[in-house]
This record gives C-alpha cells, structure tokens and sequence, in this order.
C-alpha cells in the first residue's frame, strides 16, 4: 500500500523535476488500477500489472489476448490510479498507451510481472509491453494536490505518425497496388522485410482511414504464417523508427524497394 513516506518522497521528487522517479516510487507503492474505454465505450477497470521505469518511459505488459489489449488498440488512451489504504494518499496517471514487441523489453517486464508471464503460460511471444506519452500525473494527500507532466520518453520506438490528409492515403494506396501487380525484384528475405515496412504504414493509415482497402497487400505478401509477418513487420518498424509522414513524397523515400535491399536499409 502507499505510505505517507511514499507520498512525500514522490512530492519531493516532482518539485525536483524527476517526474519518472517520482511516477515509479508511486507505482510501485500498491496495487495498480487502470481504467480504459470499452469496446462498447462504456468504461472499464482493473488491474494493471506495471513493470519498471527506463530512459524516462513507464512500462506495463499485458496479454496480447487480454480485453484490455482489444480495448487500448481501439481507443489508446487509459489512466492509472494507486492509493493507501485509507484512501486519503491518491496518485493519478494518465496517457496514451503506445505498445513495443521489442524482446527484450518484453521479457524484462515478464520478470517484474511473475503473474502476466503465468497468465500467458510462460510464453513471452503471447506478451506485449505498452509506455505512455503524453502522460500526466496527479499526487493528492494530506489536503494537496500536486499535478505534472512527463516529458515524452527519448530513445523508445513510439512509431510512425501519419497525418491525415487524403493525399497520404492515395499515394499509399497506389503503392500497394503497385506491390500487388508489379512484385519488386528482391531476394525473398529482402521482400519479407519491404512487406513488412508496407504493413507498417498501412496500419497506420488504417487508423486514420478506417475504409481505406489494404487487402492488395493481404493478397500479395510474401508471408506464410502470421508469426512470420509479425516478426518482418516488428523488423520493419524498429528500422522505421518515429518517422513523420506528412507528405507523399515521405512515403516515396521510405517506401522506395531498392532501399530494402540487403535486408536492412540504406538510407
């Protein structure tokens, strides 16, 4: 449970503008709620299982098969909330869940949340870590209030973002068709990584454009298993990055084929 010293080593650490630090002691303190929208957009809450904080992001994992993935996925945004006993020591936590299949991240949460890994049977591939950006915190206790915001973690893969213009959604589009009649002359490894980068942003243009067509894509790539365009696509976008696409010629540069050659990407 929180205890008052928690509360006021955490209070201390905001005024010291270690908003991580302070976020983490807290999270640590007790039992961590969550609160998500619901598929039917009706609220939902449970527990969360939080794992640790690193370079400034703050990570929880849960079950690829669990509601509350379906639910982040559908509507990203969720908050957290930890309190004492009694009640009268409350943090708040706030953001927008941005979700990592990077291996590593995934088994160091695992071995801070023992339960998440049981769940899933012991098996790391049926686990999925999430961070927040854009996150806000809120300490109250002892008749105070204490609010802030935490900095963006640096050096984690948030992903793509793709702006919603029509013109994005066209040249993209025209891409995919493109891959589907005129296959591009790649070794079949090289092909699997550039279907990869292509699942990347059709999902985020997907987002964004809920009727947009992405089964040329579907039809033509190169992929045998699910597990195989998985582990491409996860290639693909750790190699992408947090790249802005806010103009077609963005996705010209980045979805040019001769740049995947040699399985990597020259840039």
């Amino acid at each position: 449970m929180m205890k008052s010293d928690v509360f006021r080593k955490a209070s201390a650490l905001v005024k010291e503008k270690k908003y991580a630090q302070a976020a983490d002691a807290l999270l640590r303190s007790g039992t961590v709620f969550s609160a998500t929208a619901g598929l039917d957009g009706r609220p939902q809450a449970r527990t969360a299982a939080y794992a640790f904080e690193r370079d400034g992001a703050l990570y929880f994992l849960t079950l690829k098969s669990s509601r509350a993935y379906a639910e982040l996925s559908k509507t990203p945004y969720t908050e957290f909330c930890v309190c004492d006993a009694t009640g009268s020591s409350v943090f708040r936590l706030s953001g927008k869940a941005c979700f990592t299949e990077d291996e590593q991240t995934v088994g160091d949460a695992a071995l801070f949340c023992p339960g998440a890994l049981e769940k899933a049977g012991g098996e790391l591939r049926m686990l999925i870590a999430y961070f927040l950006t854009g996150a806000k915190g809120m300490i109250e206790g002892a008749g105070e209030e204490l609010g802030f915001s935490l900095p963006d973690p640096s050096g984690v893969l948030i992903g793509i973002t793709f702006k919603k213009k029509a013109e994005l959604r066209d040249r993209l589009s025209r891409i995919l068709q493109r891959r589907e009649s005129d296959p591009p002359p790649l070794e079949r490894q090289e092909l699997a990584l550039f279907d990869g980068a292509l699942f990347v942003f059709a999902a985020a243009a997907k987002g964004l454009f809920p009727r947009m067509d992405i089964m040329p894509l579907e039809r033509s790539a190169v992929f045998e298993t699910y597990d195989e365009r998985e582990e491409y696509t996860a290639r693909a976008a750790s190699i992408i990055g947090n790249a802005v696409i806010d103009k077609p010629e963005d996705l010209t540069w980045w979805l040019d084929h001769e740049k995947w050659r040699g399985g990597g990407f020259s840039g």
